[in-house]
């Protein structure tokens, strides 16, 4: 975990510069905006379809904590404990200035209150985010293939899954790198971490379950931003709601930007959503309200959790966090 163990001393640059691309990104996005359509557009919003948008959101949470209840062989913890902790650590992401506050959020409270061994939560929480990137690159592919639209960027999905293929064989052989260099088998836990990725890929059905999982709660994604879609007058197909949602979701993770990706998230659905036509004042209103239903339901969960934690979402208390999850790790 190099982000915790850097983090400290990168903040004072990193902030800066998040805050600084991710204003620019956002004025990027309204530039030129009628802001009176947007509030219009906003305002005639069906509440039934945010509803129904804010449900199927909150069921695909669900599912991403089972696929993740799967992955802990041989350890008890449940799978509310798990929709709880990862939703509040997301929550924490969302309103830092820089979003690497997850990782170290879920080993603090996995590790300190379930007493869960930090290699384990670290190998677990790889394992999830390279089956994140996986599908998400391969459901990308396939709407490559079936929406012409699409073609003419093939070369950032082309990029991206070169970088996939090289980050997974990496992480596979992290006993045979430790073997080989020993800057690597110094990292602390990093033999623990290697046991439970290979014990997790023996279980080939076990592993099996996850990858579905995976698929099933990304494609969960897509209903929801089909209705809310609907809901809202902006007309897409299901297969581009999908497409629209992975894309922005991808690209407000990856790029820095303001805290809740403010102005990221929007950007990455008014581009998104040129493609097919929509008018940019639909875009930004849809945009926005989107950006609530997917986020602000885990900042709602990570106020209630995170005191209870024992943790923070503001302040000095995210440092003590930093500092317990490196305990956890070296301890």
């Amino acid at each position: 975990m190099l982000k915790i163990a850097r983090l400290s001393k990168d903040r004072r640059v990193l902030v800066p510069l998040g805050l600084a691309i991710g204003a620019a990104l956002g004025a990027f996005a309204i530039r030129g905006i009628d802001w009176t359509e947007v509030r219009v557009q906003i305002a005639n919003a069906s509440p039934f379809a945010v509803a129904i948008a804010l449900a199927l959101a909150l069921l695909s949470a669900y599912v991403r904590a089972m696929r993740w209840r799967l992955m802990f062989v041989g350890h008890p913890v449940g799978v509310v404990r798990l929709f709880f902790v990862e939703n509040a650590a997301q929550g924490l992401n969302h309103v830092a200035p820089i979003h690497v506050l997850d990782e170290p959020a879920i080993l603090t409270m996995l590790t300190l209150r379930d007493r869960l061994p930090g290699p384990v939560v670290v190998a677990t929480l790889v394992m999830t985010r390279m089956q994140d990137l996986g599908v998400t690159l391969f459901l990308v592919a396939v709407a490559m293939a079936v929406e012409p639209t699409l073609s003419s960027r093939v070369v950032p999905a082309v990029v991206a899954g070169v970088t996939f293929v090289a980050l997974l064989i990496a992480l596979l052989k992290v006993g045979w790198l430790s073997r080989r260099f020993s800057l690597v088998g110094r990292i602390p836990g990093v033999d623990r971490y290697h046991e439970t990725v290979m014990m997790m890929l023996s279980r080939k059905r076990r592993f099996g379950a996850t990858v579905l999982l995976t698929l099933g709660y990304w494609l969960l994604l897509g209903p929801v931003t089909y209705l809310l879609a609907r809901g809202m007058g902006v007309e897409l197909t299901l297969l581009q709601a999908t497409i629209l949602v992975l894309g922005t979701i991808f690209f407000a993770t990856a790029v820095p930007g303001l805290p809740g990706a403010v102005g990221t998230f929007e950007l990455a659905v008014v581009e998104l959503a040129g493609i097919w036509d929509v008018p940019q004042p639909l875009a930004v209103g849809f945009g926005l309200v989107l950006h609530l239903v997917l986020y602000l339901p885990q900042v709602v969960i990570a106020l209630v959790v995170l005191p209870r934690e024992g943790l923070s979402l503001l302040g000095k208390p995210n440092r003590g966090l930093l500092e317990a999850a490196e305990e956890t790790l070296t301890g």
